[in-house]
């Protein structure tokens, strides 16, 4: 058998109820089942956090090829272009700048 340790684990009624009922349909341990259900749920932590990383590489890589074909001059700011129309046209509608 693996390396197991011992972990104390709270459940509600229900969910060791229904842990046991499918460990007797499955003919198996319920904690054999309680260990397959948090090995698929690390894989499926891990599997999404990879799915993050791999996203950030592609915006990162897509920002590099950016940057080359501009020849290195970076983009316009647009939280800064959306703030400075804003200004412009609150000074417009108060009569300001005229």
């Amino acid at each position: 058998m693996q390396n197991l340790q011992r972990v104390n684990l709270l459940l509600e009624r229900r969910q060791r109820e229904a842990l046991e009922r499918l460990a007797i349909q499955k003919k198996r341990s319920v904690s054999d089942l309680v260990r397959e259900y948090i090995a698929a749920g690390l894989r499926e932590d891990y599997s999404r956090e990879r799915e993050r990383m791999l996203a950030l590489e592609h915006a990162r890589a897509l920002s590099a090829r950016i940057l080359k074909r501009r020849k290195g001059k970076p983009l316009t700011d647009s939280v800064k272009v959306i703030e400075k129309i804003r200004a412009e046209r609150t000074n417009e509608l108060l009569g300001r700048g005229r």
